[in-house]
């Protein structure tokens, strides 16, 4: 006795479902070898800064030992706990690691999407890729040698030193990492402004007009951009809302040029007066 399905038709696989679906898989496997040697490139910048951790420490606490011999408060940083010191030099490890890092992820990554991409959009990726790391560096550069000085200038002032009680700091390493950290994160994102909005710009999405005409609503989001990347002290807040500022003033005309620049181009290639 036949079977009560022999008469159903046979299920067949769609070949154009199936020739996508092996592109798609090869595409997954070479994302997945390409983030693997990123992770593998992070890792040995982190054994390479953790072998240097000492001149690291030495370099993220220069300017907070400088401000607190300037103001005679002592030449030290504690550890709350036995494992401390040595989670602080993990840490720092791991950091530097994603910080020199970086350049490898961002060449696997162009290195996997650069086949796809038009000769045009081609043309802007790595330009951008180079800007946006020299923005960040740049960034985390201002905020250590002018932020963070100022910064800690502003906070140790209100030490008491003179008087039957005295107000001074005991500072442990753990606060002040998430503190430098912080600050230098927030400066090296806060410095991508003009890169963005230049792809932005150059892409089409938005224009000088368009930074212009939101200019207010700009400034209340920065100063609320200020707040959330920096730690909760004025003085690091004003220090980072005024660069903003000036870097949107710079992004609308970066951005002025490049519209100008595209327009110029649209006008020329329809035979038209240019704008």
């Amino acid at each position: 006795m036949p079977p009560a399905d022999s008469d159903a038709p046979e299920r067949t696989e769609d070949p154009s479902m199936e020739a996508s679906r092996a592109p798609f898989l090869e595409h997954l496997e070479e994302l997945r070898w390409r983030l693997w040697r990123a992770v593998v490139g992070i890792m040995l910048c982190a054994v390479g800064c953790y072998l240097f951790h000492e001149e690291i420490f030495f370099f993220l606490t220069q300017p907070l030992y400088d401000v607190m011999a300037a103001r005679n408060l002592g030449d030290r940083l504690v550890y709350r706990s036995i494992g401390g010191v040595f989670a602080f030099h993990m840490q720092v490890a791991g950091l530097g690691g994603l910080f020199f890092g970086m350049p490898i992820l961002l060449w696997q990554l162009w290195a996997f999407i650069g086949p796809g991409l038009y000769k045009r959009e081609k043309a802007i990726v790595l330009p951008f890729v180079f800007a946006t790391t020299l923005c960040f560096v740049g960034g985390a550069a201002f905020g250590y040698f002018l932020v963070l000085p100022d910064a800690f200038d502003f906070l140790l002032g209100y030490s008491i030193q003179h008087g039957p009680q005295k107000l001074v700091p005991d500072i442990n390493i753990e606060d002040y990492l998430d503190f430098v950290v912080k600050l230098l994160l927030g400066f090296g994102i806060a410095f991508e402004l003009p890169t963005i909005a230049a792809a932005l710009a150059f892409v089409g999405i938005i224009t000088h007009r368009a930074l212009i005409r939101v200019w207010r609503y700009a400034v209340v989001a920065i100063f609320v951009i200020a707040a959330l990347l920096t730690p909760p002290d004025v003085m690091s807040q004003m220090l980072m809302a005024v660069p903003l500022l000036l870097l949107y003033a710079l992004s609308i005309g970066i951005c002025y040029w490049i519209t100008r620049r595209r327009e110029r181009l649209q006008a020329a290639q329809l035979g038209m007066d240019p704008p």
